[in-house]
């Protein structure tokens, strides 16, 4: 009789834990599905090789990238040099573990720039509507009228040869997307029944875009931000192969592709291995968004 009497009294807490339990972890669910989608493991893997190349690059290889040898211009891939030299006996392996850095470094900073440009801008533009809203949009588009690398060359000419124009150009190209695509999936929001019940409790417009807005805008930016880094890869690997972005001797993938290309027929691993490595981290980058997309479709949920 004890028993049964303490067994209905633990039924209520542990039908209570489940409940809390399921809210509370309801959240990481999305991400619990992406470790399962086929292109979401393959993008999070080259993803995460790639930095940890990057990380630890001065210790998995003996050779510092812009050391150059007299003595070993133009050998073949082999156990000294797995990637072969350059031209002018530079270790191949050596800078295209390196430049993983100035991608990653290019591709992250710009995504960031563009958002931090583009979020506001959108959000103000979304949620105002008006006079605003068709200054914020008009401007848009007269950015994006411009194609990308052409509008990109041209401010990377106008600023100068680095690191930070790169980002900072790569990141004007990309606020028009990420401006309109936060516009878009705010107004889509602001009718809400939520919304309305938020303002009619009281809520400030900050605290009504913060507290309800923001979070729901943010799973196709977190999309789109996979697309702009495999965009940054690209457009920074091309400024380099013209000669204005990454200043030699660094070891960009771009600046090596246009070293290595009055050698390709007497040495096809100067193009080969950094037209890999380009090729391997805008795959990984696009598989990852592609599984993103997925997996926060509201339909699949």
């Amino acid at each position: 009789m004890a028993n049964d009497v303490g067994a209905a009294r633990a039924a209520p807490g542990r039908r209570h834990l489940g409940p809390q339990i399921f809210t509370r972890y309801a959240v990481l669910r999305p991400y619990a599905r992406l470790l399962k989608a086929p292109g979401g493991m393959f993008g999070l893997a080259v993803l995460i090789l790639l930095v940890v190349l990057a990380v630890f690059a001065p210790r998995l290889t003996p050779y510092n990238p812009l050391t150059i040898s007299q003595d070993a211009p133009l050998v073949a891939p082999s156990a000294a040099h797995p990637f072969g030299t350059d031209d002018l006996g530079r270790d191949v392996f050596s800078r295209v573990l390196f430049g993983a850095r100035i991608s990653l470094t290019v591709s992250c900073f710009s995504a960031l720039v563009a958002l931090l440009i583009a979020m506001p801008l959108g959000l103000a533009a979304g949620y105002h509507g008006g006079a605003l809203d068709t200054v914020i949009v008009r401007a848009f588009d007269t950015v994006y009228a411009f194609p990308d690398i052409l509008l990109g060359i041209g401010l990377v000419s106008v600023l100068g040869a680095s690191m930070a124009n790169v980002i900072l150009a790569v990141a004007v190209v990309n606020v028009p997307t990420l401006g309109r695509l936060t516009r878009v999936a705010l107004m889509a929001q602001r009718s809400e029944e939520y919304i309305e019940a938020a303002r009619a409790a009281g809520s400030s417009d900050l605290r009504l875009v913060v507290r309800h807005l923001v979070p729901n805008v943010a799973p196709p930016l977190l999309v789109q931000m996979t697309i702009v880094m495999s965009q940054a890869v690209l457009l920074e690997a091309a400024f380099s192969f013209l000669g204005l972005g990454i200043r030699p001797p660094a070891p960009s993938w771009g600046t090596m592709l246009n070293d290595g290309r009055n050698f390709l027929a007497q040495a096809p691993w100067l193009g080969l291995f950094p037209g890999f490595a380009i090729t391997t981290m805008i795959l990984g980058l696009n598989s990852l968004g592609d599984a993103l997309r997925t997996v926060m479709n509201p339909r699949r949920q």
